[in-house]
């Protein structure tokens, strides 16, 4: 995948990229789910990055897309503490539900080794998973999308005070799938992304946040203020690089690709979008 992104192909990746199409249809079960909630997301996104025929796709974007406003979604019900803060049915919807109330989705691990263990944490960061997938699948249109969408707009008051109700690391799951909206949502990314650079430290880092994470999100997003940004964490990047090229041992292999996209994109202008199905 990192050699498609950046042009690079060996001869033996017409072969590679079938084998590895089949691999991950074969983790799909006949219903369209895969191991988890998690892992079905993940499993759409590898497909459309692989560019797999619709067809091996179908099956897992229709049972995600039936998972939004299900019950165990983030923000359904209402407490007076909810209320204030915008996290409750008042205020958002359209989420996925990765598992009924009665059963825990935490710990939720995304693919560049961020793992949330807090019940609502988790939640909210695999819907926003399930929602780069469905969008950039081109299903954008759905009711539900759209309201999940919406709905990172009133929850940014929330991240402005940087608190701990809704944690800083999932304004950046909220980041990377705006990326993936229309362009009706351009004002809500860039008002995420000014965001996240209000509160990067000189360092380049952005307190009780994952690097990794955050840089994910960010350099996912196709706006020239994430340049700057970006520009800015590079000096911690290169220090946390090993000799061998890596960023450790958690999620070694994506948290590579998070750095040579982040390498290419300060040294070169803002990539085109990530291709959508039609």
């Amino acid at each position: 995948m990192a050699r498609r992104s950046f042009g690079r192909a060996f001869a033996s990746d017409a072969v590679l990229r079938e084998q590895l199409i089949g691999s991950v249809a074969a983790t799909i079960r006949a219903d369209g789910s895969a191991a988890d909630f998690p892992a079905t997301a993940l499993a759409v996104l590898d497909l459309i990055d692989l560019d797999a025929p619709s067809s091996r796709i179908q099956s897992s974007l229709d049972w995600l897309i039936a998972q939004a406003n299900r019950p165990g979604a983030f923000g359904e019900g209402c407490t007076a503490a909810r209320h204030a803060h915008r996290v409750c049915e008042h205020a958002v919807g359209g989420f996925f539900s990765p598992a009924p109330p009665s059963q825990r989705a935490a710990p939720a691990s995304m693919p560049n080794g961020k793992v949330y263990r807090v019940e609502s944490q988790a939640r909210f960061a695999a819907s926003c998973l399930a929602l780069t997938a469905v969008l950039r699948a081109g299903r954008a249109h759905e009711p539900a999308v759209q309201r999940h969408l919406d709905s990172f707009s009133n929850l940014q008051l929330e991240w402005e005070t940087w608190g701990d109700f809704l944690v800083p690391d999932l304004a950046f799951n909220a980041i990377a799938a705006l990326a993936a909206a229309p362009e009706r949502w351009q004002p809500t990314l860039e008002a995420m992304v000014r965001l996240a650079g209000n509160q990067q430290l000189h360092d380049g880092t952005w307190p009780r946040v994952d690097f990794f994470n955050a840089l994910d999100g960010l350099c996912r997003a196709n706006h020239p203020l994430v340049g700057p940004i970006l520009e800015q964490a590079l000096p911690g990047l290169l220090q946390r690089q090993r000799d061998d090229g890596s960023f450790g041992n958690v999620a070694a292999d994506e948290r590579a690709l998070v750095g040579l996209r982040v390498l290419e994109r300060v040294k070169s202008p803002p990539p085109e979008p990530a291709r959508t199905l039609p």
